[in-house]
């Protein structure tokens, strides 16, 4: 939030007097925020990588394939997983968190 408000206030004081209206100002920080968000997001997110050193030490069996994508708005792996004796199901991990939040 610190940088945020770093980034802001040079933000503010490099534009704010070149500006001739309101409305492109206003529209530079936001998308200056947005990016700042996006980054923070990407930099809160647990590791494709970790996620599988977890479930290997947590169970039985090998990664086969994986994939990141949503899930309800929340951002997931899917881990495809083959347990011992040749079955095969789906592990979903938050992949803010790195929980476990469903198999199949």
């Amino acid at each position: 939030m610190k940088r945020f408000l770093v980034l802001f206030a040079a933000v503010t004081a490099l534009v704010a007097p070149a500006a001739v209206s309101a409305a492109p100002a206003a529209d530079f920080v936001l998308a200056s925020y947005q990016q700042f968000r996006a980054r923070q997001d990407d930099s809160q997110r647990v590791s494709l990588s970790e996620v599988v050193r977890r479930l290997r030490a947590s169970r039985q069996g090998q990664m086969l394939d994986a994939q990141a994508t949503t899930r309800d708005g929340r951002a997931i792996y899917v881990i495809i997983w083959e347990y011992p004796g040749g079955r095969i199901g789906n592990i979903f991990v938050d992949q803010r968190t790195g929980a476990v939040i469903g198999e199949n």
